[in-house]
């Protein structure tokens, strides 16, 4: 089924637990500036034997010492949707027969990513250009996860290696072709509680723009409605949005997502002009803004009113 054809049912895909969170060993933290904690992940492979990457994420935050990767990549529902997230972050959605994460997986093994494997540290008071983190996965459950904000946890000729593959690939590799954001007609935001929920819906017609919301804050049952019409041109920033994020191109991400890779129960939902629907979940761990996107969008409808 297409994600333009899915509508929000509250039903969220399952997350995986943290890798081998059970068998974690971990040193009492130190409640004070400059405590360190630190943790050893037991289920850490120490071999990667897949070859099916489906999932990358890197931040070297040495940026003083000339390292400042910061890339996220994923299989999606129509390709593999990739960021940039440096100065100008940068967002596609590149054909799923191409090399890229093939590539990626190159680098993994001749750069030794996998050497000290489910090691995690962090020290308190340090500013956050130190050290940095790798979490990548494989189809198979194998994984590489590991950081420290306090030392480099790659070399600088793999951190260099990474940047250019990430380059290339946004600047000349094959995209999908996605649906134009401007075709956009109405964007729905939806928070569900047990016992409440709030329900924002933009919509334009010609030069004009409606906007309402309806809020129900407890069990008894009463529904608050309000509705203001508004410059078309509010609606820009609704498109915009979604052309600079390549919004429509995160449908099935959450099929390779992380531990730390979750879900809420804000949506945002896109109508086009010819009906077809895409859903955008709240997503935490998405470099360059995009984990944002509802909560500023919500941001946004609610200042209208």
């Amino acid at each position: 089924m297409s994600i333009f054809d899915r509508v929000p049912n509250n039903s969220n895909p399952p997350a995986p637990d943290a890798p081998g969170k059970s068998n974690w060993h971990e040193k009492p933290s130190i409640p004070i500036c400059g405590g360190t904690t630190r943790s050893q992940d037991a289920d850490a492979p120490m071999e990667i034997l897949s070859h099916d990457l489906v999932f990358f994420k890197a931040g070297a935050e040495f940026g003083h010492r000339g390292m400042q990767s910061k890339v996220y990549a994923a299989k999606a529902e129509k390709g593999i949707y990739i960021v940039i997230a440096e100065e100008e972050p940068r967002f596609a959605l590149l054909s799923p027969d191409c090399d890229f994460l093939t590539r990626l997986d190159t680098l993994v093994r001749k750069y030794h990513l996998i050497r000290d494997n489910g090691h995690h540290s962090h020290t308190a008071g340090l500013p956050e250009d130190f050290g940095g983190s790798i979490d990548i996965r494989y189809a198979s459950g194998e994984f590489i996860s590991k950081s420290d904000n306090q030392s480099p946890i790659i070399s600088q000729e793999a951190d260099q290696a990474i940047r250019k593959t990430f380059w290339d690939a946004i600047t000349s590799y094959p995209r999908v072709k996605l649906p134009d954001p401007s075709l956009i007609q109405k964007v729905e935001y939806r928070e569900q509680g047990k016992d409440n929920y709030s329900l924002l819906i933009f919509s334009r017609n010609g030069e004009t723009a409606k906007l309402s919301s309806e809020n129900q804050y407890s069990t008894s049952g009463t529904i608050y409605k309000k509705e203001a019409q508004v410059p078309s041109s509010a609606f820009d920033r609704i498109i915009d949005d979604a052309k600079k994020y390549c919004l429509f191109g995160l449908g099935g991400v959450e099929k390779y997502h992380t531990s730390s890779f979750q879900i809420s129960e804000q949506t945002l939902t896109y109508e086009l002009s010819d009906g077809s629907k895409m859903v955008v979940p709240y997503f935490f761990g998405v470099i360059g803004g995009v984990s944002n996107v509802v909560f500023e969008t919500e941001r946004y409808l609610s200042r209208l009113l």
